[in-house]
């Protein structure tokens, strides 16, 4: 039986990896970055969680699809397992706590 968790998870993991092929796909135009992007970009950067081979853009892009997996339901743990495995490093849980601080600062999870 599959589970509702089971879905959710397959929904991030299948999106992260949708994204990916796409090589960021939905991208924000450079001009459009705001303090929330700006922020987000600084807080990988310091934290050393930058995604390998991405553009700024894409980085935004990813937080706020990060962020839209978890307003849909998936939990931060199968987000951050989502991230790593989509963009191959091991920085998911700054990634992700990076997104949720800077770029929807109104979830709660």
């Amino acid at each position: 039986m599959v589970t509702t968790r089971h879905r959710l998870r397959t929904f991030a993991v299948a999106s992260a990896l949708a994204f990916a092929a796409l090589g960021g796909g939905i991208a924000t135009a450079s001009a459009d970055i705001g303090p929330a992007e700006t922020s987000f970009l600084e807080e990988i950067g310091i934290n050393n969680a930058t995604l390998p081979g991405r553009s700024a853009d894409d980085m935004v892009a990813a937080g706020y699809l990060a962020c839209g997996n978890l307003r849909a339901g998936v939990s931060v743990l199968d987000e951050i397992s989502a991230v790593e495995q989509a963009y191959h490093f091991d920085q998911g849980t700054l990634f992700v706590s990076a997104a949720t601080t800077n770029l929807c600062p109104d979830f709660a999870g």
